[in-house]
Protein backbone atom coordinates (compact mmCIF):
# COMPACT_ATOMS: atom_id res chain seq x y z
CA UNK A 1 0.00 0.00 0.00
CA UNK A 2 3.07 2.24 1.16
CA UNK A 3 4.74 1.50 -2.44
CA UNK A 4 1.23 1.94 -4.73
CA UNK A 5 1.13 5.56 -2.71
CA UNK A 6 4.54 6.58 -3.32
CA UNK A 7 4.49 5.57 -6.71
CA UNK A 8 1.00 8.42 -7.11
CA UNK A 9 3.01 10.55 -5.59
CA UNK A 10 5.63 10.64 -7.56
CA UNK A 11 3.90 10.66 -10.61
CA UNK A 12 2.10 13.66 -9.26
CA UNK A 13 5.65 15.58 -8.73
CA UNK A 14 6.85 14.81 -11.76
CA UNK A 15 3.68 16.17 -13.45
CA UNK A 16 3.46 18.79 -11.45
CA UNK A 17 7.25 19.85 -12.13
CA UNK A 18 6.26 19.52 -15.98
CA UNK A 19 3.61 21.70 -15.85
CA UNK A 20 5.50 24.43 -13.88
CA UNK A 21 8.25 24.15 -16.47
CA UNK A 22 5.87 24.31 -19.48
CA UNK A 23 4.25 27.13 -18.06
CA UNK A 24 7.09 28.91 -17.07
CA UNK A 25 8.09 28.57 -20.74
CA UNK A 26 4.58 29.57 -22.04
CA UNK A 27 4.11 32.74 -19.75
CA UNK A 28 7.80 33.67 -20.97
CA UNK A 29 7.16 33.26 -24.90
CA UNK A 30 3.67 35.40 -24.21
CA UNK A 31 5.89 38.16 -22.34
CA UNK A 32 7.84 38.03 -25.40
CA UNK A 33 5.14 38.09 -28.29
CA UNK A 34 3.30 41.10 -26.18
CA UNK A 35 6.35 42.75 -26.00
CA UNK A 36 7.24 42.24 -29.13
CA UNK A 37 4.50 43.14 -30.44
CA UNK A 38 4.13 46.62 -28.60
CA UNK A 39 7.80 47.42 -29.97
CA UNK A 40 6.51 47.14 -33.58
CA UNK A 41 3.61 48.96 -32.24
CA UNK A 42 5.76 51.98 -30.94
CA UNK A 43 8.00 51.83 -33.77
CA UNK A 44 4.70 52.65 -36.20
CA UNK A 45 4.09 55.40 -33.95
CA UNK A 46 7.93 56.75 -34.13
CA UNK A 47 7.60 56.80 -38.12
CA UNK A 48 3.99 58.33 -38.03
CA UNK A 49 5.45 61.75 -35.96
CA UNK A 50 8.90 61.82 -38.40
CA UNK A 51 6.00 61.81 -40.92
CA UNK A 52 3.92 64.25 -39.55
CA UNK A 53 6.98 66.72 -39.58
CA UNK A 54 6.91 68.70 -42.34
CA UNK A 55 9.94 70.11 -42.12
CA UNK A 56 12.68 67.94 -41.19
CA UNK A 57 14.25 70.20 -38.25
CA UNK A 58 14.03 68.90 -34.36
CA UNK A 59 11.95 72.02 -33.18
CA UNK A 60 9.09 71.51 -35.03
CA UNK A 61 9.18 67.55 -34.02
CA UNK A 62 9.33 68.64 -30.51
CA UNK A 63 6.01 71.02 -30.83
CA UNK A 64 4.48 67.63 -32.52
CA UNK A 65 5.83 65.34 -29.86
CA UNK A 66 4.35 67.17 -27.27
CA UNK A 67 0.71 67.64 -28.56
CA UNK A 68 0.77 64.09 -29.50
CA UNK A 69 1.74 62.83 -25.53
CA UNK A 70 -0.96 64.95 -24.04
CA UNK A 71 -3.21 62.12 -23.36
CA UNK A 72 -1.04 59.77 -23.10
CA UNK A 73 1.26 58.24 -20.67
CA UNK A 74 4.16 58.04 -23.28
CA UNK A 75 7.32 59.44 -23.24
CA UNK A 76 9.25 61.29 -26.13
CA UNK A 77 12.73 61.67 -25.97
CA UNK A 78 14.50 63.62 -28.67
CA UNK A 79 18.47 63.58 -28.89
CA UNK A 80 20.62 65.13 -31.50
CA UNK A 81 23.41 63.22 -33.98
CA UNK A 82 25.51 62.90 -30.68
CA UNK A 83 23.00 61.49 -28.41
CA UNK A 84 22.15 64.76 -26.34
CA UNK A 85 18.74 65.22 -25.35
CA UNK A 86 17.48 68.20 -27.34
CA UNK A 87 13.73 67.54 -25.81
CA UNK A 88 11.71 65.30 -23.50
CA UNK A 89 8.20 65.18 -23.37
CA UNK A 90 8.17 64.10 -19.51
CA UNK A 91 10.91 67.12 -18.15
CA UNK A 92 11.62 70.10 -20.17
CA UNK A 93 14.77 70.79 -18.59
CA UNK A 94 16.18 67.57 -19.13
CA UNK A 95 19.63 67.59 -19.93
CA UNK A 96 22.47 65.80 -20.88
CA UNK A 97 23.43 62.63 -23.17
CA UNK A 98 21.43 59.09 -24.01
CA UNK A 99 24.12 57.78 -25.91
CA UNK A 100 25.09 54.56 -23.77
CA UNK A 101 21.52 53.48 -23.43
CA UNK A 102 21.63 50.51 -25.36
CA UNK A 103 18.69 51.54 -28.12
CA UNK A 104 20.23 55.22 -28.33
CA UNK A 105 23.40 53.37 -29.18
CA UNK A 106 21.99 50.71 -31.58
CA UNK A 107 20.43 53.53 -33.95
CA UNK A 108 23.87 56.01 -33.01
CA UNK A 109 25.90 53.06 -34.36
CA UNK A 110 23.81 52.62 -37.91
CA UNK A 111 20.38 50.20 -36.53
CA UNK A 112 17.44 51.50 -38.20
CA UNK A 113 15.93 50.31 -34.93
CA UNK A 114 16.69 50.54 -31.37
CA UNK A 115 15.04 48.65 -28.48
CA UNK A 116 15.13 48.17 -25.06
CA UNK A 117 13.42 47.41 -22.06
CA UNK A 118 14.42 48.20 -18.74
CA UNK A 119 13.99 49.89 -15.29
CA UNK A 120 13.96 54.03 -15.59
CA UNK A 121 15.26 55.64 -12.40
CA UNK A 122 13.62 58.98 -13.49
CA UNK A 123 10.09 57.47 -13.27
CA UNK A 124 11.11 54.42 -10.88
CA UNK A 125 9.29 51.63 -13.15
CA UNK A 126 9.40 49.76 -16.20
CA UNK A 127 9.39 51.13 -19.63
CA UNK A 128 9.76 50.14 -23.00
CA UNK A 129 11.99 51.83 -25.36
CA UNK A 130 12.51 52.06 -28.73
CA UNK A 131 14.38 54.90 -30.88
CA UNK A 132 14.21 55.29 -34.49
CA UNK A 133 16.69 57.75 -36.45
CA UNK A 134 16.23 60.97 -37.70
CA UNK A 135 17.80 61.21 -41.17
CA UNK A 136 18.25 64.26 -43.75
CA UNK A 137 19.47 64.10 -46.64
CA UNK A 138 20.60 60.84 -45.78
CA UNK A 139 22.42 62.19 -42.70
CA UNK A 140 21.43 61.47 -39.04
CA UNK A 141 20.76 64.23 -37.37
CA UNK A 142 18.86 63.02 -34.30
CA UNK A 143 17.54 60.25 -32.61
CA UNK A 144 13.82 59.80 -31.77
CA UNK A 145 13.31 57.26 -28.51
CA UNK A 146 9.60 56.92 -27.70
CA UNK A 147 9.40 54.81 -24.04
CA UNK A 148 5.85 53.65 -22.99
CA UNK A 149 5.51 52.07 -19.34
CA UNK A 150 5.06 48.09 -19.61
CA UNK A 151 1.94 48.01 -16.95
CA UNK A 152 0.08 49.89 -19.65
CA UNK A 153 0.37 46.77 -22.33
CA UNK A 154 0.78 44.39 -20.30
CA UNK A 155 -2.21 44.96 -17.81
CA UNK A 156 -4.23 44.45 -20.76
CA UNK A 157 -2.39 41.34 -21.76
CA UNK A 158 -2.60 40.16 -18.16
CA UNK A 159 -6.66 39.44 -18.53
CA UNK A 160 -5.51 37.33 -21.93
CA UNK A 161 -2.62 35.88 -19.91
CA UNK A 162 -4.71 34.70 -16.94
CA UNK A 163 -7.35 33.13 -19.47
CA UNK A 164 -4.21 31.30 -20.67
CA UNK A 165 -3.62 30.12 -17.42
CA UNK A 166 -7.10 28.77 -16.46
CA UNK A 167 -7.27 26.66 -19.82
CA UNK A 168 -3.60 25.68 -19.31
CA UNK A 169 -4.52 24.15 -15.71
CA UNK A 170 -7.70 22.69 -16.82
CA UNK A 171 -5.65 20.71 -19.38
CA UNK A 172 -2.80 19.86 -16.74
CA UNK A 173 -5.88 18.59 -14.39
CA UNK A 174 -7.61 16.69 -17.96
CA UNK A 175 -3.86 15.18 -18.54
CA UNK A 176 -3.30 14.48 -14.33
CA UNK A 177 -6.65 12.32 -14.26
CA UNK A 178 -5.45 10.67 -17.74
CA UNK A 179 -2.09 9.63 -16.63
CA UNK A 180 -3.48 8.66 -12.59
CA UNK A 181 -6.35 6.73 -14.45
CA UNK A 182 -4.03 4.82 -16.76
CA UNK A 183 -1.81 4.10 -13.54
CA UNK A 184 -4.95 2.83 -11.50
CA UNK A 185 -6.16 0.69 -14.59
CA UNK A 186 -2.50 -0.19 -14.87
CA UNK A 187 -1.93 -1.24 -10.66
CA UNK A 188 -5.12 -2.36 -10.39
CA UNK A 189 -4.32 -6.14 -11.31
CA UNK A 190 -1.22 -5.73 -8.86
CA UNK A 191 -3.61 -4.34 -6.32
CA UNK A 192 -6.14 -7.28 -6.41
CA UNK A 193 -3.60 -9.81 -6.89
CA UNK A 194 -0.78 -9.07 -4.51
CA UNK A 195 -2.95 -9.47 -1.19
CA UNK A 196 -4.02 -12.79 -3.17
CA UNK A 197 -0.40 -13.76 -3.35
CA UNK A 198 0.44 -12.96 -0.11
CA UNK A 199 -2.30 -15.44 1.33
CA UNK A 200 -1.07 -18.10 -0.84
CA UNK A 201 2.59 -17.90 0.74
CA UNK A 202 1.04 -17.47 4.31
CA UNK A 203 -1.64 -19.96 3.85
CA UNK A 204 -0.76 -22.25 0.95
CA UNK A 205 -3.16 -24.95 2.19
CA UNK A 206 -6.04 -22.71 2.01
CA UNK A 207 -7.25 -21.62 -1.91
CA UNK A 208 -7.43 -17.64 -2.29
CA UNK A 209 -9.74 -16.66 -5.18
CA UNK A 210 -10.00 -13.37 -6.76
CA UNK A 211 -14.48 -12.76 -7.53
CA UNK A 212 -14.04 -9.89 -9.60
CA UNK A 213 -14.25 -9.50 -12.95
CA UNK A 214 -12.94 -7.02 -15.36
CA UNK A 215 -12.88 -7.73 -19.03
CA UNK A 216 -9.44 -6.56 -19.07
CA UNK A 217 -7.93 -8.52 -16.71
CA UNK A 218 -10.30 -11.47 -16.72
CA UNK A 219 -7.94 -13.85 -17.63
CA UNK A 220 -5.09 -12.89 -15.34
CA UNK A 221 -7.45 -13.22 -12.57
CA UNK A 222 -8.21 -16.94 -13.47
CA UNK A 223 -4.85 -17.40 -14.14
CA UNK A 224 -4.29 -16.82 -10.79
CA UNK A 225 -7.12 -18.36 -9.57
CA UNK A 226 -6.34 -21.53 -11.13
CA UNK A 227 -2.73 -20.84 -10.07
CA UNK A 228 -3.83 -20.57 -6.38
CA UNK A 229 -6.17 -23.76 -6.36
CA UNK A 230 -3.17 -26.21 -8.07
CA UNK A 231 -0.72 -24.72 -5.29
CA UNK A 232 -3.16 -25.78 -2.44
CA UNK A 233 -3.58 -28.88 -3.75
CA UNK A 234 0.43 -29.39 -4.60
CA UNK A 235 1.02 -28.15 -0.35
CA UNK A 236 -1.47 -30.99 1.13
CA UNK A 237 -0.35 -33.64 -1.60
CA UNK A 238 3.25 -32.53 -0.22
CA UNK A 239 1.78 -32.57 3.18
CA UNK A 240 -0.07 -35.71 3.44
CA UNK A 241 3.61 -36.93 1.77
CA UNK A 242 5.52 -35.46 4.23
CA UNK A 243 3.60 -36.77 7.24
CA UNK A 244 3.57 -40.34 5.48
CA UNK A 245 7.48 -39.66 5.38
CA UNK A 246 7.46 -38.96 8.60
CA UNK A 247 5.64 -41.72 10.13
CA UNK A 248 7.63 -44.10 7.80
CA UNK A 249 10.58 -43.01 9.12
CA UNK A 250 9.07 -43.11 13.25
CA UNK A 251 7.95 -46.66 12.45
CA UNK A 252 11.00 -47.79 10.59
CA UNK A 253 13.26 -50.38 12.66
CA UNK A 254 16.17 -49.16 10.53
CA UNK A 255 17.74 -45.98 12.10
CA UNK A 256 17.89 -43.05 9.66
CA UNK A 257 20.07 -39.54 10.06
CA UNK A 258 20.73 -36.68 7.99
CA UNK A 259 23.50 -34.20 8.01
CA UNK A 260 24.17 -31.22 6.43
CA UNK A 261 27.64 -29.83 4.64
CA UNK A 262 28.98 -28.77 8.54
CA UNK A 263 27.77 -31.74 9.58
CA UNK A 264 25.27 -30.48 11.66
CA UNK A 265 22.53 -33.43 12.70
CA UNK A 266 18.96 -32.26 10.42
CA UNK A 267 16.92 -35.07 10.88
CA UNK A 268 17.27 -38.74 12.45
CA UNK A 269 14.52 -41.29 13.68
CA UNK A 270 13.50 -42.87 16.80
CA UNK A 271 15.49 -45.92 15.78
CA UNK A 272 18.43 -44.38 15.10
CA UNK A 273 17.98 -42.31 18.55
CA UNK A 274 17.55 -45.84 20.08
CA UNK A 275 20.89 -47.27 18.93
CA UNK A 276 22.65 -44.28 20.20
CA UNK A 277 20.92 -44.60 23.17
CA UNK A 278 19.84 -40.81 22.41
CA UNK A 279 16.86 -38.94 24.20
CA UNK A 280 13.49 -39.03 21.58
CA UNK A 281 13.13 -35.09 22.60
CA UNK A 282 16.57 -33.80 20.81
CA UNK A 283 16.77 -30.33 19.92
CA UNK A 284 17.44 -30.00 16.32
CA UNK A 285 19.68 -28.90 13.99
CA UNK A 286 22.68 -29.87 16.40
CA UNK A 287 26.41 -30.46 15.50
CA UNK A 288 27.33 -33.92 15.09
CA UNK A 289 30.16 -34.19 17.74
CA UNK A 290 27.98 -33.28 20.66
CA UNK A 291 25.11 -35.58 19.99
CA UNK A 292 27.03 -38.66 18.70
CA UNK A 293 29.61 -39.82 21.71
CA UNK A 294 31.20 -43.12 19.58
CA UNK A 295 34.94 -42.22 17.89
CA UNK A 296 34.57 -44.98 15.41
CA UNK A 297 31.13 -43.78 13.93
CA UNK A 298 32.39 -40.30 13.89
CA UNK A 299 35.74 -41.37 11.82
CA UNK A 300 33.60 -43.27 9.69
CA UNK A 301 31.01 -40.33 8.85
CA UNK A 302 34.67 -38.24 7.94
CA UNK A 303 35.77 -40.69 5.66
CA UNK A 304 32.69 -39.64 3.31
CA UNK A 305 34.12 -37.23 0.60
CA UNK A 306 33.07 -35.93 -2.66
CA UNK A 307 35.91 -38.74 -3.93
CA UNK A 308 34.12 -41.44 -2.05
CA UNK A 309 30.82 -40.25 -1.89
CA UNK A 310 29.60 -44.05 -0.71
CA UNK A 311 30.80 -46.19 2.85
CA UNK A 312 29.70 -49.36 3.58
CA UNK A 313 30.71 -50.57 7.25
CA UNK A 314 30.14 -52.14 10.02
CA UNK A 315 31.74 -51.61 13.33
CA UNK A 316 30.80 -51.86 17.00
CA UNK A 317 29.82 -49.49 19.07
CA UNK A 318 31.00 -48.61 22.43
CA UNK A 319 29.62 -45.61 23.70
CA UNK A 320 26.74 -46.03 25.25
CA UNK A 321 26.39 -49.06 25.36
CA UNK A 322 27.38 -52.41 22.72
CA UNK A 323 26.00 -52.53 19.87
CA UNK A 324 26.82 -54.09 16.16
CA UNK A 325 25.55 -51.56 13.31
CA UNK A 326 25.72 -52.07 9.86
CA UNK A 327 26.48 -48.47 8.43
CA UNK A 328 25.49 -47.40 4.89
CA UNK A 329 26.39 -43.86 4.40
CA UNK A 330 25.57 -41.50 1.17
CA UNK A 331 26.93 -38.29 0.41
CA UNK A 332 24.59 -35.82 -2.47
CA UNK A 333 27.31 -33.91 -3.51
CA UNK A 334 24.89 -31.38 -4.88
CA UNK A 335 22.60 -30.81 -2.29
CA UNK A 336 25.66 -31.07 0.07
CA UNK A 337 24.38 -33.26 2.51
CA UNK A 338 25.17 -36.71 3.96
CA UNK A 339 22.63 -39.57 4.45
CA UNK A 340 23.10 -42.27 7.04
CA UNK A 341 21.33 -46.09 7.49
CA UNK A 342 22.16 -48.00 10.16
CA UNK A 343 21.20 -51.19 10.50
CA UNK A 344 20.95 -52.53 13.88
CA UNK A 345 22.50 -56.21 13.57
CA UNK A 346 23.38 -56.56 18.03
CA UNK A 347 20.42 -59.29 18.13
CA UNK A 348 21.10 -60.84 15.08
CA UNK A 349 24.82 -61.72 15.96
CA UNK A 350 23.76 -62.18 19.40
CA UNK A 351 21.27 -64.74 17.81
CA UNK A 352 24.39 -66.57 15.38
CA UNK A 353 26.36 -66.85 18.32
CA UNK A 354 23.28 -68.70 20.79
CA UNK A 355 22.85 -70.52 17.01
CA UNK A 356 26.92 -71.62 16.81
CA UNK A 357 26.30 -72.37 20.96
CA UNK A 358 23.56 -74.47 20.71
CA UNK A 359 24.69 -76.28 17.62
CA UNK A 360 27.54 -76.94 19.56
CA UNK A 361 26.32 -77.75 22.68
CA UNK A 362 23.53 -80.29 21.01
CA UNK A 363 26.33 -82.51 19.62
CA UNK A 364 28.08 -82.31 22.86
CA UNK A 365 25.11 -83.31 24.45
CA UNK A 366 24.06 -86.13 22.40
CA UNK A 367 27.43 -87.37 21.57
CA UNK A 368 28.33 -87.82 25.24
CA UNK A 369 25.46 -90.87 24.97
CA UNK A 370 25.78 -92.02 22.21
CA UNK A 371 29.58 -92.16 22.33
CA UNK A 372 29.17 -94.16 25.90
CA UNK A 373 26.26 -96.13 24.09
CA UNK A 374 28.36 -97.26 21.51
CA UNK A 375 31.72 -97.97 23.63
CA UNK A 376 29.75 -100.12 26.03
CA UNK A 377 27.98 -102.09 23.51
CA UNK A 378 31.57 -102.61 21.62
CA UNK A 379 32.68 -104.08 25.00
CA UNK A 380 29.88 -106.58 25.23
CA UNK A 381 30.66 -107.92 22.03
CA UNK A 382 33.86 -108.04 22.37
CA UNK A 383 33.93 -110.95 25.17
CA UNK A 384 32.50 -108.86 27.99
CA UNK A 385 28.49 -110.83 28.23
CA UNK A 386 30.16 -113.68 29.09
CA UNK A 387 30.34 -112.08 32.21
CA UNK A 388 26.83 -111.78 34.05
CA UNK A 389 27.69 -108.98 36.38
CA UNK A 390 29.61 -106.57 33.91
CA UNK A 391 27.06 -107.33 30.70
CA UNK A 392 24.28 -106.34 34.28
CA UNK A 393 25.99 -103.19 35.04
CA UNK A 394 27.04 -102.30 31.43
CA UNK A 395 23.59 -102.89 30.22
CA UNK A 396 22.37 -99.73 33.24
CA UNK A 397 24.65 -97.84 32.30
CA UNK A 398 23.91 -97.94 28.85
CA UNK A 399 20.19 -97.68 29.96
CA UNK A 400 20.26 -94.45 32.19
CA UNK A 401 22.20 -92.78 29.11
CA UNK A 402 19.29 -94.10 26.49
CA UNK A 403 17.11 -92.43 29.17
CA UNK A 404 18.75 -89.02 29.21
CA UNK A 405 19.15 -89.05 25.49
CA UNK A 406 15.78 -89.73 25.43
CA UNK A 407 14.95 -87.17 27.38
CA UNK A 408 17.01 -84.47 25.62
CA UNK A 409 15.33 -85.43 22.22
CA UNK A 410 11.93 -85.22 23.72
CA UNK A 411 12.92 -81.69 25.47
CA UNK A 412 14.54 -80.38 21.84
CA UNK A 413 11.47 -81.37 20.31
CA UNK A 414 8.75 -80.08 22.54
CA UNK A 415 10.76 -76.59 22.35
CA UNK A 416 11.18 -76.23 19.27
CA UNK A 417 7.11 -76.65 18.97
CA UNK A 418 5.03 -73.28 18.76
CA UNK A 419 1.82 -72.30 19.28
CA UNK A 420 -0.14 -73.32 16.29
CA UNK A 421 1.85 -76.88 16.62
CA UNK A 422 -0.05 -77.27 20.10
CA UNK A 423 -3.72 -77.87 20.19
CA UNK A 424 -3.90 -76.12 23.75
CA UNK A 425 -6.72 -77.37 26.78
CA UNK A 426 -7.91 -74.75 29.13
CA UNK A 427 -9.05 -76.47 32.11
CA UNK A 428 -8.80 -75.82 36.07
CA UNK A 429 -6.00 -77.78 37.88
CA UNK A 430 -6.01 -79.17 41.40
CA UNK A 431 -2.71 -77.80 42.60
CA UNK A 432 -2.68 -79.87 45.61
CA UNK A 433 -2.96 -82.91 43.22
CA UNK A 434 -0.14 -81.67 40.73
CA UNK A 435 2.03 -80.90 43.79
CA UNK A 436 1.53 -84.31 45.15
CA UNK A 437 2.32 -85.99 41.92
CA UNK A 438 4.91 -83.97 41.60
CA UNK A 439 6.58 -84.81 44.86
CA UNK A 440 5.81 -88.75 43.99
CA UNK A 441 8.08 -88.25 40.66
CA UNK A 442 10.80 -86.87 42.68
CA UNK A 443 11.02 -89.53 45.69
CA UNK A 444 13.90 -91.15 44.50
CA UNK A 445 16.09 -88.42 44.47
CA UNK A 446 15.01 -86.78 47.42
CA UNK A 447 15.86 -90.27 49.39
CA UNK A 448 18.83 -90.20 47.59
CA UNK A 449 19.90 -87.29 48.80
CA UNK A 450 17.95 -87.01 51.70
CA UNK A 451 16.61 -83.72 50.44
CA UNK A 452 13.42 -82.70 52.42
CA UNK A 453 10.30 -80.95 49.56
CA UNK A 454 8.10 -78.90 51.58
CA UNK A 455 5.01 -77.74 49.50
CA UNK A 456 3.07 -74.32 51.30
CA UNK A 457 -0.08 -73.66 49.02
CA UNK A 458 -2.19 -70.46 50.41
CA UNK A 459 -5.74 -69.44 48.83
CA UNK A 460 -7.55 -71.42 45.99
CA UNK A 461 -6.25 -75.05 45.40
CA UNK A 462 -7.71 -74.45 41.58
CA UNK A 463 -6.26 -72.80 38.96
CA UNK A 464 -7.28 -72.18 35.32
CA UNK A 465 -4.41 -73.17 33.06
CA UNK A 466 -3.06 -75.28 30.34
CA UNK A 467 -1.78 -78.21 32.43
CA UNK A 468 0.67 -79.64 29.26
CA UNK A 469 2.59 -75.92 29.99
CA UNK A 470 1.94 -75.51 33.68
CA UNK A 471 3.35 -78.99 35.01
CA UNK A 472 6.50 -78.95 33.28
CA UNK A 473 7.34 -75.48 34.36
CA UNK A 474 6.58 -76.28 37.87
CA UNK A 475 8.43 -80.07 37.56
CA UNK A 476 11.47 -78.44 35.67
CA UNK A 477 11.93 -75.39 38.64
CA UNK A 478 11.73 -77.98 41.22
CA UNK A 479 14.27 -80.30 39.48
CA UNK A 480 16.86 -78.12 39.11
CA UNK A 481 16.20 -77.21 42.59
CA UNK A 482 17.25 -80.87 43.91
CA UNK A 483 19.86 -81.28 41.35
CA UNK A 484 21.95 -78.25 42.54
CA UNK A 485 20.94 -78.70 46.47
CA UNK A 486 23.39 -80.11 49.08
CA UNK A 487 22.48 -83.22 50.51
CA UNK A 488 20.62 -82.54 53.49
CA UNK A 489 18.72 -79.58 52.87
CA UNK A 490 15.55 -78.24 52.17
CA UNK A 491 13.29 -77.21 48.74
CA UNK A 492 10.37 -75.25 49.23
CA UNK A 493 7.71 -75.06 47.12
CA UNK A 494 5.31 -72.31 47.89
CA UNK A 495 2.32 -71.79 45.48
CA UNK A 496 0.19 -68.00 46.71
CA UNK A 497 -2.82 -65.97 45.46
CA UNK A 498 -1.52 -62.64 45.47
CA UNK A 499 -4.03 -60.01 47.00
CA UNK A 500 -4.05 -58.71 43.20
CA UNK A 501 -5.82 -62.32 42.31
CA UNK A 502 -2.68 -63.61 40.63
CA UNK A 503 -0.72 -66.90 41.20
CA UNK A 504 2.56 -67.11 42.50
CA UNK A 505 5.04 -70.17 42.32
CA UNK A 506 8.01 -70.21 44.07
CA UNK A 507 10.83 -72.71 44.07
CA UNK A 508 13.40 -71.88 46.97
CA UNK A 509 16.56 -74.37 47.19
CA UNK A 510 19.76 -73.92 49.48
CA UNK A 511 22.23 -74.71 46.78
CA UNK A 512 25.30 -73.53 45.05
CA UNK A 513 23.49 -70.09 44.18
CA UNK A 514 24.13 -67.96 40.99
CA UNK A 515 26.50 -65.42 40.15
CA UNK A 516 25.10 -61.90 38.86
CA UNK A 517 26.50 -62.71 35.70
CA UNK A 518 25.92 -66.54 34.91
CA UNK A 519 21.92 -64.93 35.72
CA UNK A 520 22.03 -63.24 32.65
CA UNK A 521 22.12 -66.36 30.97
CA UNK A 522 21.02 -68.85 33.18
CA UNK A 523 17.48 -69.07 30.75
CA UNK A 524 19.68 -70.05 27.54
CA UNK A 525 19.53 -73.58 25.98
CA UNK A 526 21.98 -75.71 27.36
CA UNK A 527 23.75 -73.21 29.64
CA UNK A 528 25.23 -74.35 32.91
CA UNK A 529 26.59 -72.97 35.78
CA UNK A 530 28.36 -75.98 36.59
CA UNK A 531 28.91 -77.85 33.56
CA UNK A 532 30.74 -80.89 34.91
CA UNK A 533 27.91 -81.21 38.08
CA UNK A 534 24.89 -80.90 35.82
CA UNK A 535 26.14 -83.56 33.73
CA UNK A 536 26.81 -85.72 36.35
CA UNK A 537 23.85 -85.06 37.62
CA UNK A 538 22.24 -86.25 34.21
CA UNK A 539 20.96 -83.09 33.26
CA UNK A 540 20.46 -81.64 29.73
CA UNK A 541 20.48 -78.08 29.93
CA UNK A 542 17.25 -77.29 28.33
CA UNK A 543 15.02 -77.27 31.67
CA UNK A 544 15.22 -73.50 32.61
CA UNK A 545 15.07 -72.61 28.80
CA UNK A 546 11.57 -74.93 28.94
CA UNK A 547 10.21 -72.91 32.27
CA UNK A 548 11.20 -69.49 29.95
CA UNK A 549 9.49 -70.45 27.15
CA UNK A 550 6.48 -72.00 28.92
CA UNK A 551 6.01 -69.17 31.05
CA UNK A 552 5.85 -66.47 28.32
CA UNK A 553 3.26 -68.81 26.44
CA UNK A 554 0.91 -68.80 29.29
CA UNK A 555 1.41 -64.77 30.16
CA UNK A 556 3.20 -65.37 32.88
CA UNK A 557 6.42 -63.67 34.84
CA UNK A 558 9.47 -65.17 35.48
CA UNK A 559 12.03 -63.74 38.07
CA UNK A 560 15.20 -65.20 39.78
CA UNK A 561 16.96 -63.89 42.99
CA UNK A 562 19.74 -65.64 44.08
CA UNK A 563 23.65 -65.86 45.71
CA UNK A 564 26.63 -67.93 45.51
CA UNK A 565 26.55 -70.20 48.41
CA UNK A 566 23.54 -69.20 49.73
CA UNK A 567 20.99 -70.40 47.45
CA UNK A 568 18.03 -69.44 44.73
CA UNK A 569 14.50 -68.32 44.48
CA UNK A 570 12.58 -69.30 41.27
CA UNK A 571 9.58 -67.16 40.98
CA UNK A 572 6.47 -67.58 38.21
CA UNK A 573 3.64 -65.32 38.23
CA UNK A 574 0.18 -65.94 36.33
CA UNK A 575 -2.61 -63.50 35.97
CA UNK A 576 -5.95 -65.25 35.87
CA UNK A 577 -6.48 -63.89 32.12
CA UNK A 578 -3.44 -65.19 30.95
CA UNK A 579 -5.25 -67.41 28.56
CA UNK A 580 -5.93 -64.46 26.35
CA UNK A 581 -2.13 -64.80 25.52
CA UNK A 582 -2.61 -68.07 23.54
CA UNK A 583 -5.75 -66.79 21.86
Amino acid sequence: MKKRTGTYLGWLALLLLIFIGAWQLIAGFYHNQVVSQQQEYLEKKADLLLNLTTEDTLDQLAVVSHEYVVHSEERITILDANGKIVEDTHEDNLTGTRSDRPEVKTVLQGGKLGASLRHSDTLNQELLYVAVPIVKDQQLTGVLRIAEPTTDFLKAAGQVRRSIFLVYTVLCLLITFVVLHFLRQRNRPIEKILPVLKKMVAQPDKTELILQTSPQWQELYQTINQLSEQLTKTYQAYTATETQFHTLLDELMIGVFLLDDTHQLMMINPAMKKQLGLTQDLPLPQNLASVIGDPGLIQAIYKVTPETPLLHEEFHLKIPNERVLDLNLHLFVEQQQLLGISYDMSRVRQLEKMQKDFVGNVSHELKTPVTSLIGFSETLLDGAMADPEITREFLGIMQKDAQRLQRLIQEIIQLSKTENDLDYEWQNVDLDLLYQQLQQSFQHLLQEKKITLKIETTGTTTWPTVRELFYPIVKNLVENALQYSPENSQVILRSTILPEGQLEIQVIDQGIGIDYEDQKRIFERFYRVDKARARNSGGTGLGLAIVKDYTKKLGGQLSLDSHPQVGSTFSVVFSKHHQNFLK
